[in-house]
């Protein structure tokens, strides 16, 4: 039978001056076994003699032990429970979210893949064909095929480079933002090469990613014009000058990460280019 500390402590009095029944005093024993704020009380009222003979008694040693393995088996028992309780509902979780876990993990890859990956910016000419051509290099660079057949094919000793730029960035698709202008030194070499590029032909491009025209000063020779992956051209000054820019920024997804204007001159970019994502603009 188990009693309050109300009525523990009313009893008590009756217990300290050896007045009540043999079945109360257990009573209370075995409460004060398991109740240290009676013990405290019943110390106060009998005094440290008989407070000291108590604990001391074999019996009420007995009691306090068992009381404390009763309270540790109940614990571990309740841990046990709790523990398995955690395990299948986190097991619920993982199968009721299991989609929604896997592409946050997906997300979280490409967020740190992007945010690791280092925009590499290159500028020595005398290393063209390691950027752009044939024979370029595996990890960055870009084959002189479709599209960047606009671009010459290599650097020759008719050809005086005045400007020159290739950035390629690949958080998870590859980005590439070039420009090349050349002075043809022989005249024959310029005419050739403005042949190759008007057979090439200029795509319809007005419209895509929002641009409006020709860069100002500039008439295009050659234009390869993608809504899903943007712009290859060459171009030639209105001034007469024996000069060819060819420009190059091409990536995926309708979507450029990098600031086009960190890393192309704005008199070689189309007017009005954007390549963010909005909503009837491509």
């Amino acid at each position: 039978m188990k009693l309050s500390c109300e009525v523990i402590q009313d009893l008590l009095p009756l217990y300290v001056d050896r007045v009540c029944s043999d079945d109360s005093g257990k009573l209370v024993e075995d409460h004060m076994a398991e109740c240290e704020a009676c013990r405290t009380v019943f110390d106060a009222m009998a005094g440290e003699e008989k407070t000291k003979a108590l604990l001391a008694s074999e019996e009420f040693r007995k009691k306090q032990t068992a009381s404390v393995k009763k309270v540790k088996k109940k614990w571990s028992k309740s841990k046990k429970l709790f523990l398995l309780g955690g395990i299948i509902l986190g097991g619920i979780l993982v199968y009721v979210f299991r989609k929604a876990l896997l592409a946050l993990g997906v997300i979280g890859l490409l967020v740190v893949d992007s945010t690791t990956t280092r925009v590499q910016v290159y500028d020595d000419v005398a290393k063209y064909t390691t950027y752009i051509g044939e024979k370029c290099h595996e990890e960055y660079g870009i084959k002189r095929t479709g599209s960047f057949e606009i671009f010459p094919e290599e650097i020759t000793l008719k050809m005086q480079v005045q400007d020159f730029q290739y950035v390629y960035y690949n958080p998870w698709d590859p980005q590439y933002v070039t420009y090349l202008t050349v002075e043809y030194k022989d005249g024959v070499a310029y005419e050739e090469e403005l042949i190759r590029l008007r057979e090439l032909g200029t795509e319809e491009y007005k419209g895509k990613y929002s641009v409006t025209g020709e860069p100002e000063g500039y008439d295009l020779v050659a234009m390869d014009s993608d809504s899903y992956y943007g712009f290859v051209y060459a171009m030639v000054p209105e001034s007469g000058e024996t000069k060819i820019t060819y420009v190059g920024i091409w990536f995926c997804n309708h979507f450029l990460d990098l600031d086009i204007h960190d890393y192309m001159k704005e008199e070689y970019l189309l007017p009005g280019f954007d390549a963010t994502l909005k909503e009837g603009t491509h």
